[in-house]
């Protein structure tokens, strides 16, 4: 018998949507979409290897939390410098740090390298605040 790990599952026991289910959501909705698929990055020079050569703007996402445990998800141009101390006063939030992979994973369904604002898509409690970089519209 192998020990394999158990599946990922969202706070309230379900499993995260699969990427077919967010593909036929967008298309519900009116979106076309084109996926290019690559391993977890963690870095923006980890994405910017990976990606080749897509057109438009490119974000970095950060899943954050404050003390009291209020969660963001926060978007913004890749290159766009993040000091957390004013992020945290531009969001009237407390002091900010990174969630944990079970944090991220409870409440997105994703992995520490695979943030992004798709993952919305399991937050049906709408725990997780979004917050997009003006600059990213």
């Amino acid at each position: 018998m192998t020990n394999l790990p158990p599946e990922p599952r969202l706070a309230d026991g379900r499993a995260p949507a699969t990427a077919s289910q967010l593909l036929a959501r967008l298309g519900e909705i009116g979106l076309k979409v084109q996926t290019v698929s690559h391993r977890p990055v963690f870095t923006v020079d980890e994405a910017k290897s990976h990606r080749g050569q897509i057109p438009g703007s490119h974000a970095k996402n950060l899943f954050l939390r404050d003390k009291k445990g209020a969660m963001w998800l926060v978007v913004c141009l890749e290159d766009r410098k993040v000091d957390l101390s004013t992020l945290a006063a531009k969001l009237g939030s407390g002091r900010l740090s990174f969630g944990s992979a079970r944090r991220l994973m409870a409440h997105l369904g994703v992995a520490p390298g695979a943030v992004t604002p798709f993952a919305v898509i399991n937050d049906t409690t709408h725990l997780v605040r979004v917050a997009l970089d003006g600059d990213m519209l």
